[in-house]
């Protein structure tokens, strides 16, 4: 059978495609029996062009045609458009004689015209993908390769840049033998990688089963209610999976993300958990189970619910390159000093065993299960029928234990008739347990209180409604003015009788308070509430271990607070002001200091909240400005804090990244100058996830890099806690870049440095949706009040003379406020 590999040639240009003609005609010899030309542009010149480079690839190519048995004849196929070039490829297939088999070959697109100045790559990559979907929609043979497709465009201009995924991206070059020797040596290379490779069929085809993708999509698409998400760092081992996974991730709907580095995977896996409660599944290469980080053993501390894939070496590997078991070493005992629950999988032969086994783990709710598998079993591609366990997803209604009512009944008692001061500080709440704590805090009089570990737990604004009975942060670091002076009077705490403390989901470690152990011990009333009975503090005068929804509908069933109590309660809530009393937060000197950037900004925030119906998600990343954003500024809900567990610095930073694709509301991001240092540039991946799922950045997301070249937390506590100078330690260097704007699929991205607040800029900033800014605020480094430590607390700014200035009006002080 006669078998004719076409060509095709997309170009209204003349000089191109005859250029490309004169490189076929240089070269035609025993490969190619027939050469037939179907095109509008009459091919007149085949000037020879004389180049070392050409000459030499020529000449290798000639040489490598000659030694190959294969005959095939040539068609070239010239259009001005894709789509004309698919009409006439259809029609030649279909009047092909009963001995002809026609297989479409190499693709050459000629976008180097001012007219496609304005097509995008993936504006490209689109065109090509609909180009092969109609070919085989209508029968016609191609080989569909990485080699298949080379598209010439004008030299690029664009700040963002990134890979094609159909097909090789070339820049026109001015001098014809270069773009000989271009075109030559894309042709070979798809000859030899493609039409004479026996591997490769002329065809477009899935990639075939994966068997431990498949187990996995399963029981978390079955189980999480496809409440799920992927995260995927490329690898050799593991690229057979990941293909896998990117087949099943658009058959389901599930997104599947990525990050510049395993440890950014992990951040975005536990930031979607806390706010979502989204299940994962991270895969990752050899070796890089290290690379998680303290992440790792903050989604085992939060229980988070997912699987992590690592690939590994096999256990009679001698010293595998990145194996981590071996006879050195074998990472299965660090996981195990971690808690981290695991399975090494390494025989394909009982995956559905081991499998099994890691469910078992899973069900345990003791964090991520990491299963560690071979090549042999990534590579696995038999069906297995796995029947899953159903999830019971009600809650037992089972009577409590006599001892525990009794306990209940306890705490009852301090709701109901006891001190005039209670706070409630609440962990992480679902939909329905903060609907509870929200009615029994209005009708007990009961203040609350968010945390650094869980900003927004609580929040002023519920719904677009002013919460009366927040007060705002309590934490080791950025407390509240307002939790201060509701605890304390005359800056002395108030004795246990007059108040009592609440810790709902809590260990009560020691982020909770910036109180000593020995406050804690002597001087408050605690009552702590967690399901772990390992989780008891030392400090808790009401242990409860228990569930807080049940917690929360005994109280709500048996509250009875007297209309005197809960008003008098009330007014000591309302009676402690909310507006800094400090100096800095008002005065407009360049740089900024934190306390009037974030005064301003919460001003401005509130107002968007009251006037604009704003709403957004808060990533708070582990520094100074994070701390302030925490305590100074209003939320509208739970945000992500980068100060849970471990406190690594760039978690928040790292997590926005797949927090984009999955988040409901506009989102704002604090970070500091030095967190930003310590982990990759988030943009690119930000971009990548967008070109991916372009819907899921129908919002705004504004990253606020705080720039004042030290780590600040660690300057005062030097400078105010020890009374030492500044050091070499704490400096930063900041590199400044220009300002610069660019649109990328209807994704508008604006990089900024600020060094003065500007009230309506931010106003309009905030709110534009498909929008990234990436701002770099000025600021200057300080020791003043922002709850770093209690020694800030009773500063000379501090001083009771500020309650005459307390009146003034907000929007007054605005206008007072312009820089100087």
């Amino acid at each position: 059978m006669d078998i004719t590999i076409g060509v095709v040639v997309v170009t209204e240009s003349r000089y191109f495609f005859e250029t490309g003609l004169s490189v076929l005609s240089d070269i035609r010899g025993e490969l190619f029996q027939r050469v037939t030309i179907d095109s509008d542009i009459k091919a007149e010149q085949f000037t020879p062009s004389y180049h070392p480079v050409y000459d030499e690839a020529r000449e290798k190519a000639i040489r490598f045609m000659a030694k190959r048995k294969e005959r095939v004849s040539m068609r070239v196929v010239q259009a001005s458009n894709l789509n004309e070039a698919t009409a006439k490829i259809i029609n030649i297939a279909n009047n092909l004689n009963e001995n002809e088999l026609f297989q479409v070959g190499m693709i050459y697109l000629d976008y180097a015209n001012p007219k496609y100045e304005m097509l995008t790559i993936k504006d490209i990559d689109k065109k090509i993908s609909g180009f092969y979907s109609t070919l085989c929609e209508n029968n016609v043979p191609a080989f569909y390769s990485s080699f298949s497709v080379a598209a010439f465009t004008l030299p690029h201009k664009r700040k963002i840049r990134y890979q094609p995924m159909e097909f090789i991206e070339c820049s026109l070059p001015h001098n014809r033998a270069i773009l000989q020797a271009e075109l030559l040596c894309l042709w070979m290379d798809f000859i030899e990688m493609a039409l004479v490779n026996r591997r490769v069929k002329p065809e477009i085809k899935g990639f075939a089963n994966n068997t431990l993708g498949q187990l996995l999509c399963n029981f978390l698409t079955t189980t999480s209610t496809k409440n799920w998400n992927g995260y995927y760092f490329t690898g050799s081992l593991v690229s057979n999976l990941i293909n896998y996974l990117e087949i099943e991730a658009k058959k389901t709907g599930i997104k599947l993300l990525r990050g510049p580095s395993e440890h950014s995977l992990a951040c975005g896996a536990m930031a979607n958990w806390q706010l979502y409660k989204k299940s994962f599944l991270i895969v990752v290469t050899s070796g890089m189970i290290d690379e998680f980080k303290g992440t790792l053993a903050n989604l085992r501390e939060a229980r988070a619910k997912g699987f992590i894939v690592c690939a590994e070496n096999r256990p009679n590997q001698w010293f595998a390159f990145q194996g981590t078991i071996s006879k050195d070493e074998d990472t299965r005992d660090v996981l195990t000093a971690k808690r981290i629950p695991h399975v090494f999988m390494d025989d394909p032969d009982t995956i559905e065993d081991d499998f099994k086994k890691a469910l078992r783990l899973y069900s345990l709710n003791q964090g991520p299960v990491v299963i560690m598998a071979t090549q042999a079993v990534l590579d696995a591609c038999s069906t297995i029928d796995l029947e899953l366990p159903m999830t019971n997803t009600v809650e037992d209604d089972l009577p409590l234990p006599q001892d525990l009512v009794k306990q209940l009944d306890q705490v009852m008692e301090i709701i109901n008739n006891g001190p005039e001061k209670i706070v409630w500080q609440c962990g992480p709440l679902s939909e329905e347990e903060l609907e509870l704590v929200l009615s029994i805090a209005e009708r007990a009089g009961i203040a609350l209180v968010d945390s650094l570990n869980y900003p927004g737990s609580v929040t002023k604004y519920h719904k677009g409604v002013c919460n009366k009975n927040y007060l705002g942060t309590l934490a080791v670091y950025g407390y509240s003015p307002r939790v201060y002076n509701f605890l304390h009077t005359n800056n002395k705490l108030n004795s246990s009788s007059e108040q009592c403390l609440f810790f709902l989901k809590s260990k009560l470690h020691q982020a909770a308070t910036p109180f000593s152990e020995g406050r804690l011990q002597r001087r408050l009333s605690i009552v702590q509430l967690t399901n772990n009975m390992d989780h008891i503090s030392p400090y808790a005068d009401h242990p409860l271990v228990m569930n807080l929804y049940t917690f929360l509908r005994y109280v709500d069933v048996h509250l009875d607070v007297s209309t005197e109590l809960r008003n008098k309660r009330m007014a000591a809530i309302q009676c402690v002001d909310e507006t800094p009393s400090d100096v800095v937060s008002k005065l407009p000197k360049v740089p900024m200091t934190p306390n009037y950037f974030f005064f301003r900004l919460n001003s401005l925030i509130e107002k968007m909240i009251v006037e604009d119906s704003y709403d957004y998600t808060g990533l708070y990343d582990v520094g100074r400005c994070g701390i302030s954003a925490v305590r100074n500024v209003v939320r509208t809900r739970r945000g992500f804090s980068g100060w849970y567990g471990r406190g690594l610095m760039g978690d928040a930073l790292q997590s926005v990244i797949s927090i984009a694709a999955t988040c409901p509301t506009h989102i704002i991001g604090f970070i500091g100058d030095g967190a930003k240092g310590l982990v990759p540039d988030v943009l690119p991946s930000l971009v990548e996830n967008a070109l991916t799922y372009p819907d899921s950045i129908d919002k705004n997301i504004t990253l606020f890099y705080f720039m004042n070249g030290g780590h600040s937390v660690i300057n005062t506590y030097q400078e105010r806690i020890l009374f030492n100078r500044t050091s070499r330690q704490m400096r930063l260097m900041n590199i400044y870049s220009p300002d610069w704007e660019e649109q990328i699929h209807g994704l508008k991205i604006k990089s900024k440095t600020i060094d003065i607040f500007d009230y309506e800029m931010f106003r309009m900033s905030l709110q534009e949706k498909n929008c990234i800014n990436l701002f770099s605020i000025i600021v200057s480094h300080n020791n003043e009040g922002d709850g770093i430590s209690l020694a800030t607390a009773t500063g000379w700014q501090r001083d009771d003379v500020e309650n005459k200035v307390k009146s003034i009006k907000h929007e007054n002080l605005e206008k007072q406020l312009e820089p100087v």
